[in-house]
């Protein structure tokens, strides 16, 4: 069944006239918080004390289930969707396989056993939704990223950063930056969501719709220009990044507000019950788990059917804000079912009385990157 979603793009108000690229900016972002605290060697101590309140987990159970999810992604990425009909963490974190029938059962089912995963076991019981404002740091977890990552300057821009997306007909939506990431052929990019071009039929061309920064209700100087835009199937866009800016964002952090940045090293499938997080202008930095996958949800006139669900409350402004598991990028925040609630303290209970809950839905980002050869997001 398809579900109808709100998207999370905000309109700004200083644009529904005119685009007031000229209006005073601040004169550079704020500087990055200062580093926290790391004496316990697996997360710093406030966010340990975080994710036992809001999860229920001791910090290395929580470095279990996110190493577990990631395991999970990268076997049914090898033996492929006619070996594996899904993939899961149950309430327990355990990771579970659930394999096709047909010649290779057998073998697939002995290779899942010898990995370590539950076999053909019931479908999964979730956790509640989750609080907010919990960073998880993953760095004792085994990567093998692409060394492509930059330095964070005074002003460099991070994923979860508000910006506005703007035409030359005046017409302008507040969302989020999302990835920051290397076009093979354009050089430096970041990754946010489709929805948020309100230029569309002109992405490309010299009416092409651009990016500017905010701060607060302050619009910059441009500093990109969107070339691709997708509402079909998965919602994401892709802005080419000025060379006087490039500086900017060459980093592969995500917005922490009153916390260090988080930084990505790679990226992965969502696998659900895995734990996630995401970073939003609006709503900044909450966590909660992947709900299910290959969901399709109607927005406006677009079909989305590669959506990821979480139990993530998102509001308008938070589109285009990156989705991760530890230090992995999963997806680009694209829509809410409670994305017109004026604060997520409401949205959580008008759904609860609903019989509800919040759901954030996002769209994977190893999908952006498969539509679109060369692209790669940056990671340390």
């Amino acid at each position: 069944m398809r579900r109808r979603a709100i998207g999370l793009s905000m309109v700004a108000v200083s644009c529904l006239t005119a685009m007031a690229v000229s209006a005073p900016a601040a004169a550079a972002q704020p500087s990055l918080p200062p580093a926290v605290d790391t004496a316990d060697p697996m997360l710093p101590p406030a966010l340990a004390e975080a994710v036992a309140r809001d999860l229920g987990l001791n910090p290395q159970q929580f470095l279990d289930r996110a190493a577990a999810a990631r395991r999970l992604a990268e076997f049914t990425a090898t033996v492929g969707s006619a070996g594996v009909t899904g993939a899961w963490l149950d309430g327990d974190g355990r990771p579970v396989i659930a394999a096709a029938d047909g010649p290779e059962h057998t073998a697939v089912s002995d290779a899942a056993s010898a990995a370590g995963f539950v076999v053909d076991a019931p479908a999964p019981e979730l956790p509640p939704a989750v609080g907010v404002a919990i960073q998880p740091l993953l760095e004792l977890l085994p990567f093998d990223p692409s060394p492509i990552a930059g330095p964070i300057r005074a002003t460099s821009y991070l994923g979860g950063d508000s910006f506005l997306a703007g035409t030359p007909a005046g017409l302008g939506l507040r969302c989020s930056l999302g990835f920051n990431a290397v076009d093979s052929t354009r050089g430096a990019v970041n990754i946010t969501a489709g929805h948020c071009d309100p230029g569309t039929a002109a992405t490309g061309s010299a009416a092409t719709t651009g990016a500017y920064p905010m701060y607060g209700s302050l619009v910059g100087s441009k500093f990109g220009s969107f070339y691709r835009t997708s509402q079909s199937h998965n919602d994401y866009a892709l802005i080419d990044i000025e060379d006087a800016h490039v500086g900017e964002f060459e980093s592969n952090a995500v917005r922490v507000p009153g916390r260090e940045p988080l930084h990505i090293t790679g990226t992965v499938d969502p696998i659900v019950g895995a734990p996630v997080c995401k970073a939003g202008s609006t709503s900044g930095f909450s966590c909660g788990t992947i709900l299910s996958t290959g969901r399709s949800i109607g927005m406006g006139e677009a079909v989305l059917d590669r959506n990821f669900s979480t139990s993530i409350c998102g509001l308008r402004g938070d589109s285009g804000g990156p989705v991760v598991s530890g230090t992995l990028a999963v997806g680009i925040a694209s829509a809410s079912n409670v994305g017109d609630q004026p604060s997520c303290e409401i949205a959580t209970l008008v759904s609860m009385l609903q019989g509800q809950r919040p759901e954030l839905f996002a769209t994977p980002i190893n999908d952006v990157l498969a539509e679109n050869p060369g692209l790669t997001i940056r990671t340390s």
